[in-house]
């Protein structure tokens, strides 16, 4: 009964998610990059930059924790979950400050951001990947590109660091508090 509490806790918090959102606004940068408009989107992006991604967790790792959060709300709220949120890269260079345009180039259109919960810690995990071929618009929710490459992992639980390279996905968690903005 009570890890059932501390769930029902944690989804009440929810919202706090909102304020990880502009966080992950800078995260669209990696993926900023000329492309002209004949070129296709790409399946999988292998990393080209010898700089490892920071900011990274193992793809396992991140599926592991996205469907940890699917089965909790299902099971505690009763319905299916939000698993995702599809945002169009455009919208995520604007709220960064940059300058944009409807035909800004990004070598990907669109990112999703997927929800998550770390089981051995309990707190709420959002990862985000690029997207190709999305049209929101019209209902398509296009297919997520799993990067690929060297990264330098964020520990887990245990503090150890699972792969360096290969799939992986961009964790960008960092809750509030102790990141909440000053009132």
């Amino acid at each position: 009964m009570i890890y059932g509490r501390i769930v029902l806790d944690l989804f009440k918090n929810l919202t706090i998610m909102k304020n990880f959102s502009i966080t992950m606004l800078a995260v669209l940068m990696f993926s900023c990059q000329q492309q002209t408009s004949d070129q296709p989107e790409e399946s999988s992006y292998e990393i080209q930059d010898t700089q490892p991604s920071m900011y990274a967790v193992s793809y396992q790792v991140a599926e592991n924790n996205i469907n940890y959060y699917d089965s909790i709300t299902r099971k505690y709220l009763k319905t299916d979950p939000i698993k995702a949120f599809t945002v169009r890269s455009v919208d995520l260079i604007e709220a960064i400050g940059l300058p944009i345009s409807d035909d800004a180039k990004t070598k990907y259109k669109h990112v999703r951001i997927y929800l998550g919960l770390d089981s051995a810690t309990n707190q709420f995990k959002m990862y985000l990947t690029p997207v190709k071929g999305a049209k929101l618009s019209a209902g398509i929710a296009g297919k997520d590109v799993i990067l690929d490459g060297p990264y330098e992992g964020i520990p887990n639980s245990n503090g150890e660091v699972s792969e360096s390279d290969g799939q992986y996905m961009m964790d960008f968690t960092k809750p509030c508090p102790t990141t909440c903005p000053e009132e």
